[in-house]
């Protein structure tokens, strides 16, 4: 058993969540009319949720690893950048600079979508995000699955 197994389960447990949002995204796909403000409501929560699944990762990672989880107007841009950070004697960096750029545009549109009406949002902001999130998704498990390789190395 190693010492992180606790954290390793937790991430492991986002990661399935985060995968069936990924289901239920094509279920409402499937299930809505296109341009229907119905079902722009329900991926923008899903997009919402994706993305929330995501920080809590990366929030897991920095208290139970950094031991510092960034604090203060700005903290969730800056818990998302730490990630691509390798912290010397600690850990490598949890993902790169591609995938945190990626990320970036699902965080800007959580925030957009915490500030507006439902009926505000639009088709056109979400279906990007729609687009790429099964590749997102795919890259962020691969580059979980090698930070927790690393964890097991350290036990």
């Amino acid at each position: 058993m190693t010492r992180f197994a606790a954290l390793k389960a937790d991430i492991d447990h986002e990661l399935r969540n985060i995968k069936r949002l990924a289901k239920e995204l094509d279920d409402i796909l499937t299930a809505t009319k296109e341009g229907s403000i119905a079902r722009t409501r329900a991926v923008g929560s899903l997009l919402h949720d994706f993305y929330t699944g995501v920080e809590k990762i990366f929030s897991q990672i920095a208290i139970k690893i950094d031991q510092d989880l960034p604090a203060g107007e700005g903290w969730h841009i800056q818990l998302l950048k730490r990630m691509t950070i390798p912290i010397e004697g600690i850990r490598p960096q949890v993902i790169d600079e591609k995938l945190e750029n990626d990320l970036e545009e699902y965080l800007r549109f959580r925030h957009l979508f915490r500030n507006i009406y439902g009926f505000e949002l639009k088709w056109d902001k979400c279906q990007p995000l729609v687009e790429r999130l099964d590749d997102i998704i795919c890259e962020l498990e691969e580059q979980i699955a090698k930070f927790e390789s690393f964890l097991d190395s350290i036990t």
